[in-house]
This record gives C-alpha cells, sequence and structure tokens, in this order.
C-alpha cells in the first residue's frame, strides 16, 4: 500500500508539473535600492529598463505600460522624435489613466531617468527604441 501511495504522489507530482508551464519570471533587482527610492542610481534604472518594471517597481501601474513609458522617455533622450499627444491618445485608449499621467509620470519620469545614463543613447539602444515607437505609432503595444 505505501508503494501505490508514493507512486501515485510521485506520478500528480510530475503531471501538475507538466499541466501548469509557467513563463519564466523577469530577473528580481538584488542591489540596493529600486525605482522607489527618492534617488533612482542609474545602474538600478537600467536595470528595470532592460528587465521589466515589476511588482513594486513598477509604482502601481501596469508593468506593460511601464515599458511602453520607459521607451518612450528614451525615444526624447535619445532625440527620436514622435507626436507626444497622439501617442498620449493611443495610451489612454489602450490603458486608460490621465494625459498628465501619461505625460508627467510616465513619458517625463522616464526621459529623466534615461537621460542619467552615460552612453544610455548607444547605437543598438537607439535602433531597439526606433523600432519600438514605429509599432507604438501603429497603436501595437505588445
Amino acid at each position: 500500500m505505501c508503494r501505490f501511495t508514493v507512486a501515485t504522489c510521485f506520478f500528480t507530482l510530475i503531471l501538475a508539473g507538466c499541466a501548469t508551464p509557467e513563463k519564466p519570471e523577469s530577473p528580481i533587482y538584488g542591489g540596493t535600492g529600486g525605482m522607489t527610492e527618492w534617488n533612482i542610481l542609474p545602474n538600478v534604472y537600467l536595470f528595470h529598463y532592460e528587465n521589466g518594471f515589476t511588482g513594486v517597481d513598477a509604482l502601481g501601474y501596469d508593468a506593460k505600460l511601464q515599458s511602453i513609458w520607459s521607451r518612450l522617455g528614451a525615444a526624447q533622450s535619445c532625440d527620436i522624435h514622435f507626436d507626444t499627444q497622439i501617442m498620449i491618445s493611443k495610451l489612454i485608449n489602450q490603458y486608460g489613466e490621465t494625459a498628465i499621467t501619461h505625460e508627467l509620470n510616465g513619458i517625463g519620469f522616464h526621459r529623466v531617468q534615461s537621460r542619467r545614463i552615460p552612453k544610455f543613447c548607444d547605437k543598438q539602444r537607439v535602433g531597439e527604441i526606433n523600432k519600438a515607437v514605429k509599432r507604438y505609432k501603429r497603436g501595437d503595444f505588445n
């Protein structure tokens, strides 16, 4: 009877693992400070820019929206032009929030953070930002 119980438990665990695939989690910032700090250090911001704004580091906003704001703020830092008001209208349609939230708490906040990072606007990042902005202009926020 004991072997049957052990075998059943083992089999159940295997099936449970197969039945509930999980996407890999974003890396968690392991340093000191974070996005909730008054003075966000450039290396902390860069970590979240590259790995995502999740949990408390999303500052109460949708993590995907934070990512979009970060790319739009980076576009402004790197002199990649887009029509801010049209983009904000698209963001309101997609995510709600007010225009001032998108402009100041979102894009403007991220513009300030990315400007503080030395050599942020390198060739590779500018290429990635350009691609993101083109998607956003089409209304594709995925």
